[in-house]
């Protein structure tokens, strides 16, 4: 539970820095919405791989490219879940900042569970040694 609270946090971060980022290259630079999520959960996902590497997960080494990769190769279907899901609410709505932001709500709320656990069981597993 307790590595789920951390999780949940890091979480937090990652939504920060998600909408932060958004907000930033729709509003400041112009970018259309989905090209601006790309951005802005590809900026996330790498802040949440390694602050979930040393504080949810405690690994004690720097991590690697790969396992970065793997990261994101993983949460990204997570990510998927989070950009439909965000997608689908601005097809009901209109692109307010608001409405950018309960977007962004929505699809973190629906992909939290599916990172977590796949985050757990496959990108910061303790690896076993081949006997």
């Amino acid at each position: 539970m307790k590595q789920f609270f951390r999780f949940c946090l890091v979480g937090a971060l990652g939504f920060v820095t998600d909408f932060g980022v958004l907000y930033a290259v729709v509003k400041g630079l112009g970018l259309g919405p989905t090209s601006g999520r790309v951005v802005s959960f590809l900026v996330a996902a790498t802040v949440t791989w390694k602050v979930n590497r040393h504080f949810t997960f405690v690994k004690q080494d720097a991590g690697s490219v790969r396992e970065w990769l793997q990261y994101l190769a993983f949460t990204g279907v997570g990510g998927f879940i989070n950009v439909a899901v965000y997608q689908t609410w601005l097809w009901f709505t209109d692109h307010s900042t608001l409405n950018l932001f309960l977007g962004v709500v929505a699809g973190s709320a629906v992909a939290l569970m599916f990172n977590f656990v796949i985050s757990k069981r496959a990108v910061f597993a303790e690896r076993r040694a081949v006997q």
